[in-house]
């Protein structure tokens, strides 16, 4: 199965977007918290949601590093390409993202993956990022955007349940209303969490959990007394 993980140069997964963000929260309701927070020299807002999902860490973990099908449970995608396996063991790569944009030009965009995993501590981060890394044209007239970050921030609660937060920093570009886009991008992060809960209860991804190295990692470090800390 496809391997999607992320890179972030942080001491603990979640401070670096408490330093950039000062997120407000803007709902609460069916277990999910969405937060929104304004970004500096930007027209468009950032947006999170935050759930607990009923799933060992590694079994979400295959669904989001699933790229190929990301278009089944991830709000607006409507297709992604992986274009290069930068580092197969360190779980780095390379893809093509394609964002919808509903009455206007549908965007798209290259981004880099990688992983920070601190399972001693209870936690893991997947982040993709906009790169100019590779060059790619879906020749389709689809509009580049300028920039793209996104993140899932996976802690754990116990063996059987995990606390996820997935969060966006989108800059659609030019030619679409803030207050239009950020109508949107408020709702993303929720709803595909709807989806990521979906797709956790396939078997497919129960059963690659099962075989993968994140489980031999967490149950490794279960053995020895861990995780120390647990989500909140």
């Amino acid at each position: 199965m496809t391997v999607l993980v992320l890179f972030v140069a942080v001491l603990s997964g979640d401070s670096y977007s408490q330093a950039k963000y000062q997120w407000k929260l803007d709902s609460n309701s069916g277990g999910v918290a969405t937060y929104t927070s304004s970004v500096a020299g930007k027209d468009y807002i950032a947006a999170r949601a935050v759930t607990v999902i009923p799933a060992k860490m590694e079994e979400i973990g295959m669904v989001i590093r699933d790229i190929p099908n990301y278009n089944q449970w991830m709000k607006d995608c409507t297709a992604t390409k992986m274009l290069k396996i930068v580092s197969d063991p360190n779980d780095v790569f390379i893809f093509w993202f394609q964002q919808h944009v509903p009455i206007l030009t549908d965007r798209d965009m290259v981004l880099k993956s990688n992983v920070v995993l601190n399972y001693k501590d209870g936690w893991c981060l997947i982040k993709a990022f906009s790169t100019n890394e590779m060059a790619y044209d879906a020749k389709k007239g689809y509009v580049r955007m300028p920039s793209f970050s996104c993140d899932f921030y996976l802690e754990w609660v116990d063996r059987d349940h995990t606390r996820v937060t997935f969060s966006i920093d989108p800059d659609l570009g030019k030619g679409v209303p803030s207050s239009i886009a950020n109508a949107t991008i408020k709702g993303i992060p929720g709803k595909t969490l709807a989806g990521l809960q979906k797709m956790v209860k396939m078997p497919k991804y129960i059963e690659a959990g099962k075989t993968s190295k994140y489980n031999k990692m967490i149950t490794d470090a279960i053995k020895q007394g861990y995780p120390k800390k647990k989500a909140k």
